[in-house]
């Protein structure tokens, strides 16, 4: 497979306070493409009208793409919030998830008959398999952390036991006379 060439329109290679300009005025409803060839040309450079239309409309969906990044972003966060436990690999799997779900919920029938059981299969081992890969890693942060936390304790402890000998019988009576749903 070749590499695909990036675009780089006339108006790409204009300069930044210009380029600048002639996007705001691309984005702005007001302006027609006649208005912003003319401003282009009136700076001493030359561009056409139809160079003006594919730069607008290539710069309309990169906007159209960064707002749904954002609005996609704005909805991993809000999920976050409702659930502080939840990490981001969570929320953003949740948030394909739905997606998923949505596009196999208006995938016509038709379309169902056409598709390889092969490939349909290969995409929900790759699913399942980061959903275990992340339940793996999820499990093995948990095992670490309450091996440094056992770590941290037994030090506490022991220290305290040959330097406050008196504290560390003190602390260790509570911890007995503890109820077990308190320790939780």
């Amino acid at each position: 497979m070749g590499k695909k060439n990036r675009k780089c329109s006339k108006i790409d290679r204009l300069p930044v306070n210009i380029k600048e300009t002639v996007e705001q005025m691309m984005l702005d409803p007001t302006f027609t493409y006649k208005q912003i060839v003319d401003y282009i040309n009136q700076n001493g450079y030359e561009t056409s009208l139809s160079g003006v239309q594919r730069h607008a409309q290539s710069l309309n969906e990169s906007v159209t793409n960064l707002r749904m990044t954002q609005e996609n972003f704005k909805v991993i966060m809000s999920e976050l919030e409702k659930h502080p436990n939840l990490d981001t690999t969570e929320g953003i799997m949740r948030l394909l998830s739905g997606y998923m779900l949505e596009a196999i919920n208006k995938t016509p029938e038709e379309m169902w008959q056409t598709l390889e059981l092969k490939d349909l299969l290969k995409q929900s081992i790759a699913l399942t398999r980061a959903a275990a890969y992340k339940s793996r890693v999820d499990v093995t942060n948990k095992d670490n952390f309450e091996k440094g936390l056992d770590y941290v304790k037994t030090m506490v402890f022991n220290t305290m036991a040959k330097q406050e000998p008196k504290l560390y019988k003190e602390v260790v009576k509570f911890l007995e006379n503890m109820p077990e749903a308190d320790a939780k």
